[in-house]
């Protein structure tokens, strides 16, 4: 379920960071070997998901001018992410996190140029803002929050256990 629509630019800004925070805090903290470990959502793991989030972001970049210009455009939601996960596969993890981060500073930059109007008055621009970021990032939060109790629950584990 989405998050409620913000009344001003300054509170869109304000929910998007809170927002990014939030999920970082769910990754702060864990086994390096836990960010290409599958689970995060579904078979990806947390380096896939900061590359889709990443990938989203720069999707924006591309279609919020278009919304904008009235341009016509076709996007199939499932076959975007099948192919940029396959793509994706040979990023890094520092790779992954770099690219989402300086997506972000992009999308975020572009929402900052657009009119409060634009960014919030138009249903299409606003979805596309909001569900490439704090939308977007609220929808994955869950998920990861539950990989990560299991992680450090696994990780309590293997520190309790008896050497031989």
């Amino acid at each position: 379920m989405p998050l409620p629509k913000p009344k001003t630019k300054g509170d869109f800004f304000n929910l998007e960071r809170a927002t990014w925070n939030e999920l970082n805090a769910l990754m702060r903290g864990l086994p390096r070997a836990a960010w290409t470990t599958t689970g995060a959502a579904g078979d990806w793991s947390p380096k896939d998901v900061w590359a889709h989030i990443g990938d989203w972001m720069k999707e924006a970049q591309r279609v919020v001018p278009l919304i904008l210009r009235d341009a016509k455009f076709n996007l199939d939601i499932q076959t975007f992410n099948a192919e940029h996960y396959r793509r994706n596969q040979k990023l890094t993890v520092a790779q992954a996190r770099a690219r989402a981060q300086s997506e972000r500073k992009k999308v975020l930059a572009l929402g900052r140029r657009l009119k409060e109007e634009q960014l919030l008055g138009n249903g299409r621009v606003y979805s596309w803002m909001s569900f490439s970021t704090f939308n977007h990032y609220h929808e994955h939060i869950p998920t990861l929050a539950r990989f990560r109790r299991a992680v450090l629950r696994q990780a309590r584990a293997e520190k309790k256990k008896p050497r031989a």
